[in-house]
């Protein structure tokens, strides 16, 4: 019954969209040739010319948004993704519809294409936008439910529980737990009770008319998995399996398709694919921009910097950064010439004597690390960052603190979340793991504009520079 309804909605959007596209390329040959009264040197062309284009185009559009998925049921998917499909597909279909002109002789107007694009793509988003608001009031309601039975009684089957019980307006009504170990048999995990074991799942399944089966167990419990999948092979339920990452550190988890093979992504950098052309550009525009701007302070520091002592104004140290590949990172200089002769590499620390006169007051404004947008405009470092580290500690460090080579799946950065945070220098080093990786894990670009901002109202005041 359910997968009947999804199949009719699904239709429904499809022959939906149709209308939506065949409508905007009409009323945009309206509002360009009747509406607007832009001036048209060809004259007016014919109407039958643009419905026949019209046929064509939506055919076409139909058939891309079909390729991009668009028609899946989408209850648990996020708006984010749907929108961007949907953009891809309206902009592959004015693509497809320019070519088409151009091999025309340029018969449909570039202006009625660009109207088209706008309407068609505000159309179809507004219409996403509202169905998914009706259908998760629906939800909200009891209505539009979909049964379920969680397989599992442990932590991961809890967690997925909690998911559903925050997320009302996906619908989901589950039905019961049901256990790899029988002496799980009656008790609540939840507020949903365990109502039988992996050997019982055909018939609960059909007891509780479930269309949905979560398998959540733990690797441990891989007989009662296997046990949960034999009996499934004779149910008309759809099977979901939720895999059990609690003894791996995940970073960007996911789950790619290779050739037909689901694999489980446990660690990934999120520098990938449009994240990554969006990260450079923001870093290219910001690097390039900052360089002009603050060039006549930067000229001023250096000059301060090779009258206040001798030796050259910038200081190349060699560090670590994405994938573990080494760069030369540049600052000015601010500390003495054999500063580092003395003794082993180490912290600077508050009233250091290694620190020039001019150095103490870089240090405390952080202007020493103006030269390194320099290494941002070259790729080997980006705006924001985990700070990158010299290869003696990287080596100490990756042999005494858990998960610090994962930090190193991102480019280092000028700033980052552990300095806005106050972690700068000789701050305890496990603290500022936990925020770099919280860092990778939450990325976004609108978060790398909050820490470049937060650097500026907290970083050049941080007490703990020096």
């Amino acid at each position: 019954m359910f997968s009947r309804q999804r199949q009719l909605l699904a239709t429904g959007a499809f022959f939906f969209d149709g209308a939506l596209f065949f409508g905007a390329w009409m009323l945009a040959y309206e509002l360009r040739f009747r509406w607007l009264s832009w001036p048209a040197p060809l004259g007016v062309p014919p109407l039958s010319l643009y419905l026949w284009f019209g046929v064509v185009a939506t055919l076409v559009a139909l058939l891309v948004l079909r390729t991009f998925h668009i028609y899946r049921s989408a209850r648990t998917a996020r708006l984010g993704p749907e929108l961007y499909a949907v953009t891809k597909g309206v902009v592959v279909t004015a693509a497809v519809a320019a070519l088409a002109s151009f091999f025309a002789r340029g018969e449909l107007a570039r202006s009625v294409l660009l109207l088209f694009a706008v309407l068609a793509w505000l159309g179809l988003c507004a219409s996403r936008i509202a169905i998914r608001v009706v259908l998760r009031e629906l939800r909200r309601r009891g209505r539009n439910l979909r049964h379920v039975v969680v397989v599992g009684s442990g932590e991961l089957a809890a967690a997925l529980l909690r998911k559903i019980a925050a997320h009302r307006d996906f619908g989901f009504a589950v039905e019961g737990l049901v256990a790899a170990d029988p002496s799980d048999v009656g008790k609540v995990v939840e507020g949903v009770p365990v109502v039988g074991t992996a050997y019982e799942l055909k018939s609960i399944v059909e007891e509780k008319r479930a269309e949905l089966v979560y398998l959540a167990l733990g690797r441990s419990e891989y007989r009662a998995e296997e046990e949960a999948l034999h009996q499934l092979a004779d149910s008309t339920a759809a099977v979901r399996m939720v895999p059990d990452l609690a003894r791996a550190f995940t970073l960007n988890a996911s789950v790619e398709d290779f050739d037909g093979l689901p694999v489980v992504l446990v660690t990934e950098s999120p520098d990938l694919g449009w994240n990554a052309v969006m990260k450079r550009a923001f870093d290219l525009v910001c690097s390039g921009l900052g360089l002009v701007v603050l060039s006549p302070l930067m000229l001023a520091v250096a000059l301060w910097v090779r009258i206040d002592s001798e030796g050259p104004v910038l200081y190349a140290q060699e560090r670590v950064g994405l994938s573990g590949r080494r760069f030369r990172m540049l600052k000015f200089r601010t500390m003495r010439l054999d500063a580092e002769s003395e003794d082993s590499p180490g912290w600077t620390t508050p009233g250091d004597p290694r620190r020039t006169g001019a150095g103490a007051v870089l240090r405390r404004l952080s202007l020493d690390e103006l030269p390194q947008l320099w290494n941002v405009l070259l790729g080997q470092m980006s705006l924001v960052g985990p700070r990158p580290e010299r290869p003696v500690y990287v080596e100490q460090f990756r042999a005494s603190i858990p998960r610090y080579m994962l930090r190193h799946h991102v480019k280092a950065g000028i700033t980052g979340w552990a300095q806005v945070n106050g972690l700068r220098g000789d701050t305890p080093l496990d603290r500022r793991i936990e925020y770099d990786l919280y860092y990778i894990r939450n990325w976004s670009l609108l978060f790398d504009v909050r820490i470049i901002l937060l650097t500026l109202l907290r970083v050049l005041r941080d007490a703990s520079a020096h």
